[in-house]
């Protein structure tokens, strides 16, 4: 971990030129997801990371994983978010978005733009 700090740069922040792993826990405080990266920047004003190089999000509950170049997390607003390409893998199969996506930190819920892919649908019978 190197620190920058505001009188040494315009941009505080903290590096982590080793990577990060950051673990997300829910409210009985049970592992609910983790986030990541082989390389990663805090932006200390901000208060807003950015994760990337092989960016790897799990969440344990949904049972589903996603993967990207580039991801930053909102500290605050507990919000993650790409605008480069990502993988989302469930075990109904696995979906693409060009345009990116958005999501909250726990990866409970997500919106992915430009998808594209294939999932298992289940069929519902006709009402008559």
């Amino acid at each position: 971990m190197k620190e920058f700090p505001e009188a040494d740069s315009l941009d505080p922040k903290i590096e982590f030129p080793l990577g990060l792993t950051a673990t997300f826990f829910n409210k009985a405080i049970q592992i609910e997801s983790t986030l990541q990266a082989e390389y990663a920047i805090y932006h200390t004003k901000t208060k807003v990371f950015e994760a990337r190089n092989n960016v790897i999000v799990k969440n344990f509950t949904e049972d589903q994983e996603l993967r990207t170049d580039q991801l930053w997390w909102e500290e605050e607003k507990e919000r993650i978010w790409s605008d480069m390409p990502v993988t989302i893998i469930t075990e109904d199969g696995t979906t693409t978005g060009d345009g990116g996506f958005e999501a909250d930190q726990s990866f409970s819920w997500y919106r992915i733009r430009r998808n594209r892919g294939q999932m298992k649908v289940k069929e519902q019978p006709e009402t008559p």
